[in-house]
């Protein structure tokens, strides 16, 4: 436990508030006429002194000893230099108190080699998924297998291998416990990494492309805090350390991402990171302008007008706004020059964190729950309550100001609640309809509507890489805590070799696999959604459209009602003058108990025996068929799914004149106790919309004119 004192001392005096420059830099390192002992210098790297700006303020002795040709003393300088060095804090390190939560610490004790190596890649890949034990790289030779790859797993596994996610876990365990094995097997593991998985010439796909890249050093800048203390951090491992985390960075700033995405978001932040926390580094200067300049010029690139991240994934979008959350606690906490980070990205960040905020369910504000509270459209996972509540409590200190974050952050207790209006994120095409946010029951109350309707300048055609599916028109509908359409997932990330991968993430992908409305269950080729019309009286409306086809004339207009904020009212309607047959697609629930489909009467219900249940029923402007297909449902990228209940609804296509659908969508206790009934009460004409819907003998008039 000798460690974790001097860690408590050397972070105690981090707080001390020196200000004077000399004092910022001094070091428990003595001075270069000490008597030092004859050690071999072969042992210390010593491309590590050409890396170095030997000049940096805290440096003499290192630089004394490297002129006299003594690199161990060097090198044992240098680790003194960083055992006492203040005033660059990293904003993720807490020296002081242990952040490591249950699974982590699980998952430092599983990579260990008594446990067979096996390395934590992420929740998505776990050899037991009821005792969350990740796969085992242990090889027949007893050696780590880097080239493990688990049956069926697609090429993300390999991918996220080479992140090194487990070792700052390993790192948060040993200073909580002070356990020198995490050092020692840290040491062993990455080691033998390094001499496996050379740098290459130029990036390639799996170790060394810029995300993996990214993580690595942004892992290495926590981990490099914690151990540094360890008398097994010696100096010969800090040489050893040192010169492969330059390698990173250089290796890093010379291969800049060539696509405008969250991957060169990420490779920004890493820069910066690196630049910032090791300046006595020649290229440190380099790396952190680079870092910044990325992220400047990206981030007004990369978020849209309205907030949401142009890859149109939640999971990116959540995941580059707790990049910047630490991104601005760099800056702040290292007192790096003002406007290193635009202040135009405040009001970018700001929009960004109140999306997050409106695509949340009220589930979220269920006390001491774990439910999913987000949607899954587009390449996304749903986020659990603890991982959001994280998020909201980043935002609100973020942005003090603003009470609505203020509101998810507290979960209701303080802040003002948000608006229940129609919700519309026009540039990036989702539009949230909602009748609430907290509930005093929450079991029988709380609606929220997402509907999907993007816009990309790209062609979705094969665009198997994309995060965008092609599913415009798409919703996913809350209530009372139970998703009764979620998405259907993703499945699997693309594979470039396996064809039962790369099948079933096309399945996953295909247009007809959402929500939507498809011709002659073809996938759209183009994203390229449009509002038509809102409207919050005197019932609350979206109207949306979308030219999917490249051969074919057909326009999808779908248009949503919520009708005295209880139930809703969908009317799809296909344009244009494409012959063949038109299908309405719909997904129910996550399995096949869950619901039955009604194919007499054109629609569906749910069977739960919690009085939270699901009536549809469709309509069409000629005869429609109901056919019953498999769904599937999946909530990671494992390539694993559950089957559920799914249909579709036909109707003949003619040339010129339109097919016409309504849906009523109706939650109720008790499905088998209601009559609906809808029709059509206009003439047909594309730019008028006028339906009666009736229901338990009540009458519902709705319509619009463009």
């Amino acid at each position: 436990m000798k460690n974790i004192f001097f860690i408590c001392v050397f972070s105690l005096i981090a707080f001390t508030g020196c200000t004077d420059d000399d004092e910022l830099y001094k070091n428990s390192g003595g001075n270069s006429t000490e008597e030092e002992s004859t050690l071999p210098n072969e042992d210390i790297e010593l491309s590590l002194f050409e890396a170095l700006n030997l000049d940096y303020p805290g440096l003499e002795q290192v630089k004394a000893w490297y002129e006299t040709g003594n690199y161990y003393s060097a090198a044992k300088a240098l680790l003194q230099y960083y055992k006492g060095r203040i005033g660059i804090n990293n904003p993720n390190v807490s020296l002081i108190n242990s952040t490591i939560n249950e699974n982590e610490e699980k998952w430092a004790n599983d990579a260990l080699k008594a446990k067979k190596y096996c390395f934590y890649v992420n929740d998505n890949y776990f050899a037991n998924e009821k005792n969350k034990l990740p796969y085992s790289l242990l090889g027949e030779d007893k050696n780590i297998n880097w080239n493990f790859k688990p049956d069926r797993a697609d090429n993300e596994y390999q991918k996220q291998l080479h992140r090194h996610k487990w070792m700052p876990f390993q790192a948060k365990a040993y200073q909580k416990t002070g356990n020198e094995q995490y050092a020692i097997e840290w040491k062993e593991v990455y080691a033998d990494w390094i001499a496996k998985n050379p740098k290459p010439e130029t990036p390639d796909e799996f170790q060394w492309w810029q995300p993996q890249v990214s993580t690595r050093i942004m892992g290495q800048t926590e981990l490099f805090e914690y151990y540094k203390f360890s008398p097994n951090f010696t100096p010969e491992w800090l040489s050893f350390f040192l010169v492969h985390f330059a390698e990173h960075a250089d290796y890093l700033a010379k291969f800049k991402y060539h696509d405008e995405n969250n991957i060169l978001l990420s490779q920004g932040t890493a820069l910066a990171f690196a630049g910032t926390l090791f300046p006595e580094f020649k290229n440190a200067a380099e790396w952190q302008k680079m870092g910044f300049d990325i992220l400047n010029e990206q981030t007004k690139k990369q978020f849209l007008s309205d907030g949401m991240l142009g890859d149109l994934s939640l999971h990116y979008h959540m995941g580059s706004l707790a990049e910047f959350y630490n991104l601005r606690k760099l800056v702040a906490q290292n007192r790096l020059p003002e406007g290193i980070l635009s202040p135009e990205i405040n009001d970018i960040l700001l929009k960004a964190a109140e999306l997050v905020m409106y695509f949340t369910y009220q589930n979220y504000f269920i006390p001491k729950s774990n439910f999913n509270c987000t949607s899954a459209l587009n390449d996304s996972w749903m986020k659990t309550k603890s991982v959001l509540s994280k998020n909201f409590i980043s935002y609100a200190e973020m942005f003090p100001d603003n009470q609505e974050l203020k509101f998810m952050a507290t979960e209701g207790v303080e802040g003002t609640e948000p608006s229940t209006e129609v919700k519309v994120f026009e540039a990036s095409g989702h539009y949230i309809f909602r009748d609430g946010w907290k509930f005093a029951d929450n079991t029988k109350e709380g609606t929220v509507l997402i509907h999907s309707n993007n816009y990309s300048e790209e062609s979705l055609a094969g665009a198997d890489w994309s995060h965008n599916q092609p599913d415009n028109g798409t919703f996913e509908l809350y209530h009372a805590n139970r998703n009764f359409f979620p998405d259907s997932g993703v499945c699997t990330y693309m594979s470039n070799t396996d064809n039962e991968v790369k099948a079933l993430r096309r399945w996953f992908r295909r247009t007809d696999s959402h929500n939507t409305l498809t011709l002659d269950n073809k996938d759209i080729v183009f994203a390229k959604g449009k509002l038509v019309k809102t409207a919050e009286e005197p019932q609350q409306l979206v109207v949306t459209e979308n030219q999917g086809y490249k051969d074919n004339d057909f326009k999808h207009r779908r248009s949503i009602f919520f009708v005295d904020k209880q139930f809703f009212v969908l009317i799809d309607e296909g344009f244009g003058t494409a012959t063949g047959t038109a299908n309405l697609n719909f997904h129910l629930c996550e399995t096949t108990t869950d619901a039955t489909v009604d194919t007499d009467v054109n629609g569906a219900h749910t069977l739960f025996s919690d009085d939270n249940n699901l009536l549809v029923r469709s309509f069409g402007s000629t005869s429609i068929t109901c056919k019953e297909k498999e769904g599937r449902f999946s909530i990671k990228n494992d390539g694993k799914y559950e089957v559920r209940k799914a249909y579709q609804l036909d109707m003949e296509k003619a040339t010129g004149i339109p097919v016409r659908y309504i849906t009523v969508l109706y939650p109720t206790s008790d499905p088998a106790s209601h009559n609906v009934q809808a029709e059509f009460t206009d003439s047909g004409n594309a730019n008028n919309v006028s339906v009666k819907v009736v229901i338990d003998n009540k009458e519902y008039n709705l319509g619009y004119q463009l």
